[in-house]
């Protein structure tokens, strides 16, 4: 499987996450569209037999990626799950991807990619207001963005999908019993952004990660 990345995909995805963020309209769309456009909303190989499922991109961490790029120099798609070097996606994440050998170069380094990365809700959102939330609008954004995820999956074709987090994994439940989704099987993993020290974490994700595939190999 080849770990360059397909830019014709993430192109065409982008295309469909701005079309998506203009017919919503909500707060951040316009800034997401015109201030960001390395954001594609997903990172990877593709196909690719593992995929990742995050909830949705956080405002601040998209705004320290744009200035704390890998190498200094203007962000791209390579931005996505870095946010700066002491970020818990650069530090943790990304560490314990490269633990699995999902990715081959170095952690901080650029491709490598052997899984593909990805969010639930495409549109970037303030930390504190999506935590506002009830279950109730978390299903409802979910549901807004499910054909984006669905036409991903197809493209994709993963063996394994992980779904990072509680939020995260509540969401794919939610789309698949209503079939908005194809129904793959999901295995929930902790959050790289989880309260412990980086290495709990690290150890935590890549242990939940080789368990899966380790079972059904």
């Amino acid at each position: 499987m080849s770990t360059e990345l397909d830019l014709s995909h993430f192109e065409e995805l982008r295309r469909r996450v701005n079309g998506r963020l203009r017919e919503l309209g909500t707060a951040n769309a316009e800034l997401q569209i015109t201030h960001y456009p390395w954001l594609y909303g997903a990172l990877g190989a593709v196909p690719s037999d593992v995929m990742f499922v995050c909830e949705n991109p956080s405002l601040s961490g998209v705004a320290r990626a744009h200035v704390q790029t890998i190498d200094g120099n203007q962000p791209d798609i390579e931005a996505q799950w870095w946010g700066g070097p002491r970020n818990a996606a650069a530090v943790r994440f990304r560490v314990a991807l490269h633990e699995l050998g999902l990715k081959t170069t170095p952690p901080s380094a650029r491709g490598g990619w052997n899984c593909y990365i990805t969010n639930v809700v495409k549109e970037a959102n303030i930390v504190k207001d999506q935590r506002k939330l009830d279950v109730r609008e978390r299903r409802a954004q979910a549901v807004h963005w499910a054909d984006l995820l669905s036409w991903e999956l197809t493209q994709v074709r993963p063996r394994y999908v992980f779904a990072v987090g509680g939020q995260a994994a509540m969401a794919l439940r939610h789309l698949r019993k209503h079939r908005l989704i194809p129904n793959v099987p999901v295995s929930p993993i902790c959050h790289y952004s989880a309260r412990a020290s980086h290495q709990t974490v690290i150890d935590e994700m890549a242990g939940g990660v080789g368990r899966t595939m380790e079972a059904t190999a």
